[in-house]
C-alpha cells in the first residue's frame, strides 16, 4: 500500500524554511541519498544561525559521531565559540582525513566556495557512502578565474548530489524545492504567492523566464533582482 505524503507548503518566514530544509535533508538521507545539498538563496543571509539548527539536528541523530566542516577559518573559530553547548567537532575543509574520521557517521559542510571544489570533492570521496551534506554551497558563485576544465569538474561533482532543499526569491515569485516534492515555480500575485508550475528537474533561468512569459506574459525578473518583500518576510 502506498503511503501518502503530506504536502509541504511554500514557507513565509526563515524559521519555517530552515525547519523544512532540515526535514528534507534527513528525509533524503533516510531514502538512501548520501550526498545532499540544502540551499537557501537569500541575499545577505547569515548562514551561521541556520548552520546551528542543522548542527543541533545532526547531534540528535548522530550524537558526537559526525563532523561540522567549514571552508572559512574564521567561521570555524566562531562556531567553536558559539556552538559550545552542542559540543560539536569542527574542522576546516583543508584538513583532509582529520575532517573525515573513520568513526563518523555523517558530515555537514557549510558554505564552501568555488575555489574549494577539489578539496570538497576529496572530502566527499573520503566520506564514501556516509551522508555528506553541503549547506548553502557557493560553488557556482564565481566563474572568473575558472577554466573550462574546472567548471566541468565542478558541474560533474555537483551532479552527484541530491538537492533536498532549495529556495530562491525571484523578482516575481520564487523557485523552491523541498524533498520529496519536485521543483516548483511560484508567482507573486495580488492575492499572494501561487504555484505557477511544477517540474521534475531544476529549471534554468531561461526555463523560468519562459514559464513566466507563457503563463503571465511577464519575465520572472531573475536577472533584474529578487523579490525583496518575500526576503523581508523570510528574514523575520
Amino acid at each position: 500500500m502506498t503511503q501518502l505524503t503530506e504536502q509541504i507548503l511554500l514557507p513565509d518566514n526563515l524559521e519555517d524554511a530552515t525547519e523544512q530544509a532540515i526535514a528534507a535533508t534527513h528525509q533524503a538521507i533516510a531514502d538512501g541519498a548520501n550526498r545532499v545539498i540544502a540551499d537557501l538563496r537569500f541575499p545577505e543571509l547569515k548562514v551561521m544561525p541556520i548552520a546551528y539548527e542543522f548542527a543541533a539536528s545532526f547531534n540528535q541523530r548522530y550524537g558526537k559521531e559526525w563532523q561540522a566542516i567549514f571552508s572559512d577559518a574564521g567561521a570555524a573559530a566562531l562556531a567553536r565559540r558559539e556552538w559550545a553547548d552542542l559540543d560539536v567537532s569542527v574542522r576546516g575543509v583543508n584538513e583532509g582525513r582529520r575532517a573525515i574520521r573513520e568513526e563518523d557517521k555523517a558530515f555537514l559542510l557549510i558554505e564552501p566556495t568555488s575555489i574549494e571544489v577539489e578539496l570538497v570533492e576529496k572530502l566527499a570521496q573520503l566520506a564514501g557512502d556516509r551522508p555528506f551534506v553541503i549547506l548553502n554551497p557557493r560553488l557556482e558563485n564565481s566563474e572568473v578565474g575558472l577554466g573550462l576544465a574546472s567548471r566541468q569538474m565542478r558541474d560533474r561533482f555537483l551532479s552527484t548530489f541530491e538537492t533536498a532543499y532549495y529556495i530562491k526569491p525571484l523578482e516575481l515569485g520564487a523557485l523552491w524545492r523541498s524533498y520529496p516534492q519536485t521543483w516548483q515555480v511560484w508567482h507573486q500575485t495580488e492575492e499572494g504567492m501561487q504555484q505557477l508550475a511544477e517540474v521534475a528537474q531544476r529549471p534554468s533561468s531561461d526555463d523560468i523566464d519562459r514559464l513566466f512569459r507563457q503563463k503571465t506574459g511577464k519575465k520572472s525578473g531573475s536577472f533584474l533582482g529578487r523579490l525583496q518583500e518575500l526576503f523581508n518576510a523570510l528574514g523575520r
